[in-house]
């Protein structure tokens, strides 16, 4: 999570790694950055955070079931290389010896994401190959079922393992935590000179704490329950973040996951 900053053109993913290499040892170092204003958590508090890696870039996410993973369309951007992806699970830090990795098998990027503003739809779904080891590191995300929460001043919490400020320094302090508050949307597109799709919503900490890059995909929780992705922004902690409103799309949601497990079962099932 990071502090001020600005972007470079109208706006940037707050939560990717920005440059991109197939080299792991030093992506795993360049990415050793976090949550801005934000404090030391643990895996034990949020357990349902995975990592997400894709060539090189760093993103969050929140797990579903035993092999589904909820996080941001605009991971997919610069590489669709099923290869060329890992999601890491039981990982409080970057380089963490007790962490499992899990190969994609496919993902399904919203149908419409970008269609009609800029990151509307900004939502994507992941099956791994094998199954997540649930135990008090790993365990399902709670899912909002409705939207009460949007309400001024009502509290989040966003959690993440991206950088501290925007461009700063790195963090060898793992998962991060910081909390945020419900910005109106008509307030939020003053700010940031956007109009906002209606599946998004914004959230600021004053100034000093943020989602940053790194922290996309990442579930943010009201009452201990996933109601959105952490999504876009200007910069970090310059204006209201933008994130995914995860109540807007449960359809989706529970029609994509039924399409993923029955191709995966019919795959096993049937072969090639």
């Amino acid at each position: 999570m990071a502090g001020n900053g600005k972007c470079q053109g109208r706006f940037c993913h707050l939560k990717d790694l920005g440059e991109v290499t197939v080299n792991w040892t030093v992506v795993l170092h360049d990415l050793e950055k976090r949550i801005v204003g934000g404090t030391p958590t643990t895996l034990n508090q949020y357990p349902f955070n995975v990592q997400f890696f894709n060539f090189g870039g760093l993103c969050g996410g929140s797990i579903l079931t035993s092999k589904v993973v909820l996080t941001a369309a605009h991971c997919f951007d610069h590489n669709t290389n099923i290869a060329e992806m890992r999601v890491i699970s039981n990982s409080r830090y970057i380089f963490d010896p007790e962490a499992s990795s899990h190969e994609v098998w496919d993902y399904v990027l919203h149908e419409h994401y970008n269609d009609t503003i800029a990151f509307s739809n900004d939502i994507a779904i992941i099956i791994i190959h094998g199954a997540f080891l649930f135990g008090h590191r790993v365990q399902r995300a709670v899912i909002g079922n409705s939207d009460v929460w949007m309400r001024e001043n009502e509290t989040f919490v966003a959690t993440g393992w991206g950088q501290i400020k925007y461009n700063g320094n790195l963090s060898q302090q793992g998962l991060m935590r910081t909390h945020l508050n419900y910005v109106v949307k008509d307030k939020c597109m003053e700010e940031n000179r956007v109009v906002l799709s209606p599946d998004m919503f914004c959230l600021h900490g004053d100034g000093v704490r943020d989602t940053c890059r790194g922290d996309s995909g990442g579930g943010v929780l009201w009452n201990e329950m996933v109601v959105g992705i952490v999504s876009h922004g200007k910069g970090c902690a310059a204006a209201p973040s933008m994130y995914v409103n995860v109540y807007y799309f449960i359809p989706w949601i529970n029609k994509t996951v039924e399409r993923l497990y029955k191709q995966f079962c019919h795959f096993h099932n049937y072969g090639q």
